[in-house]
């Protein structure tokens, strides 16, 4: 019992050493990987025990490196294609900086996270608000700050789905939309002055506060309503619904667009959802399934629906030269996407590794504590697995199943498995590998990792307090 606590401590270790010293989150996780496969292999005296953690392993990461891939595949598919030019000079055109800032970093990130997620929303939009003539410090802060709320689902509920094995609405679900539809009504306030400080502008308190509670509102309600029914697509109908409300009711007639220029913006987006719907109803109770209890892979992968909508986009306007257009995105978005790829197979392969001994340690250390310790605890759990790992999914695999198989939790278990959540989601901001993706298309060296801390920290922290109070009220 004793060296599998020390070999989880150990590797955890070792993979902030990547993280901080090294500053390559995959050298950190290859190392931590083989660390414990060696020490079990030492131990043990086989390499057997590795066959179902390494298989589920595998399983898990085509699913995510599918997801990842398409994603991308399919906003560079259109990216190329000049689909986003009239979006990008509507949103020049604004006369408030602000209100540009919340369609971009609240909503266009939200929808980007429902659709791809994997800290690809604030490396789209760190370079949209850099032409539009926004400080490099605030393309990189307020992307990273407003990826939060919306990450509880990400990128077609992956974090829910992947990360804790939770495919429906339930109560985690109904405790973890409870715990942040607060903090997403207080959210543009948080960007507003974020947006002051990293701007060096005043904000006219007075006058932008119905619009900035406009903008809470218009988020949370589609992304609370649609979490009752789905995992899937609360964070894409935040992001879309919200944006088409929030233009329609807090902009000027004279500024607003039209209904057309919604319809040409978002229409392949309309023939995603529907493909998606089309492929979860006739392929989702069928599967894959491997020897020796190997986790099964699903018919329905979003990431292959992703790049069927490509194709579909790209029939009409590039017919004569569409296998040229799907080679030259592909070979891009390989390479774009490659390294994260190889990074979440080698951090899925040492959660699954570490994932029993994990477990060991939890039941040692976690379950004697007070439920109020716990509470207080998980956010902050799931912050750090988030922070660390770069993804909430990420965190949930490493953390997520050791919380469940804590019998001592009884009733409650929905509501500390939802915190552990939220922290994960909200982890995303400060994570050093979406601050790094962010940088590097922003290419401003000089931007430290304190600086851009200073302000996302402050989103952090009171997002998890005001969960913590939330989590408080509901328990009574």
């Amino acid at each position: 019992m004793l060296l599998e606590n020390w070999t989880v401590l150990i590797s955890f270790l070792i993979l902030l050493l990547g993280v901080f010293a090294l500053r390559k989150l995959w050298l950190g996780a290859l190392l931590a990987l083989l660390f414990v496969f060696v020490s079990k292999a030492i131990v043990l005296q086989e390499l057997a025990f590795a066959l179902l953690p390494f298989g589920s392993g595998f399983v898990i990461s085509v699913e995510l490196a599918l997801l990842l891939f398409g994603a991308y595949f399919f906003y560079h598919t259109l990216y190329a294609n000049g689909h986003f030019t009239k979006f990008i000079e509507v949103n020049a055109s604004f006369s408030s900086k602000l209100f540009v800032i919340l369609i971009l970093c609240l909503f266009m990130g939200s929808f980007m996270e429902g659709i791809a997620g994997f800290g690809i929303p604030a490396m789209l939009i760190a370079p949209l608000l850099l032409s539009l003539g926004f400080k490099p410090l605030t393309s990189i802060v307020l992307p990273l700050a407003a990826n939060t709320t919306a990450v509880t689902f990400g990128a077609l509920g992956t974090p829910f789905k992947v990360g804790l094995g939770i495919y429906e609405s339930d109560s985690t679900v109904l405790h973890t939309l409870i715990l942040n539809s607060l903090p997403a009504l207080v959210l543009p306030f948080l960007l507003a002055y974020i947006f002051s400080q990293t701007e060096q502008t005043e904000t006219n308190w007075k006058k932008d506060w119905k619009m900035l509670t406009g903008a809470g509102f218009s988020f949370t309600l589609p992304y609370f309503l649609t979490g009752l029914v789905s995992v899937e697509y609360p964070a894409v109908l935040a992001g879309f619904v919200g944006l088409v409300l929030f233009v329609s009711l807090f902009v000027a007639k004279s500024e607003r667009p039209s209904a057309s220029f919604w319809l040409d913006t978002f229409y392949p987006y309309l023939i995603l959802v529907l493909l998606l719907v089309l492929a979860k109803y006739f392929l989702s109770d069928y599967s894959w399934k491997f020897k020796d209890s190997i986790r099964p892979l699903s018919l329905y992968q979003p990431g292959l629906i992703f790049m069927l909508s490509s194709l579909v986009y790209l029939i009409p306007i590039q017919k004569n030269r569409l296998w040229v257009q799907l080679f030259s995105q592909g070979k891009d978005t390989l390479l774009k996407t490659g390294k994260s790829m190889a990074t979440i197979f080698l951090l899925v392969c040492f959660a699954q590794l570490i994932q029993g001994d994990l477990l060991q340690l939890i039941n040692t250390h976690y379950m004697g504590l007070r439920e109020t310790t716990k509470l207080l605890l998980n956010p902050l759990i799931g912050v750090t697995g988030s922070f660390i790992s770069g993804s909430a999914t990420m965190s949930n695999l490493l953390l997520g199943n050791a919380i469940q198989a804590d019998v001592t939790l009884g009733r409650n278990l929905p509501l500390l498995l939802a915190l552990l959540h939220t922290g994960s989601a909200i982890g995303n901001a400060i994570s050093l590998q979406n601050i790094i993706m962010v940088k590097s298309v922003v290419n401003q060296p000089l931007i430290g990792y304190a600086k851009l801390m200073k302000y996302n920290l402050l989103v952090v922290g009171f997002y998890v307090v005001l969960v913590i109070v939330l989590a408080l009220l509901i328990r009574g």
